[in-house]
């Protein structure tokens, strides 16, 4: 099963603590976290599966299911993003 934008924003969201994403509406937030996942992914450089860099923007996913190691590295280049 391939993981969600919505599960790896949740994770990401879950990692900080800034209110600023308190202040957007849904839509904007979703928007703005679209934008750092996809902005964080060319960090990774490394990663165990060859696929994860494989994205579908149309269906807001992975094309694979992401493991707990490969979102936290993911969440670290996000919050550096």
């Amino acid at each position: 099963m391939a993981t969600s934008f919505d599960t790896m924003e949740d994770f990401f969201l879950a990692g900080i603590t800034d209110d600023m994403y308190m202040e957007l509406t849904e839509e904007d937030t979703k928007a703005l976290l679209d934008e750092i996942l996809v902005a964080a992914l060319p960090s990774f450089e490394f990663p165990k599966q060859s696929q994860l860099h494989n994205i579908d923007i149309e269906n807001r996913s992975f094309t694979v299911d992401l493991t707990q190691e490969e979102m936290m590295i993911i969440r670290q280049y996000m919050i550096a993003e």
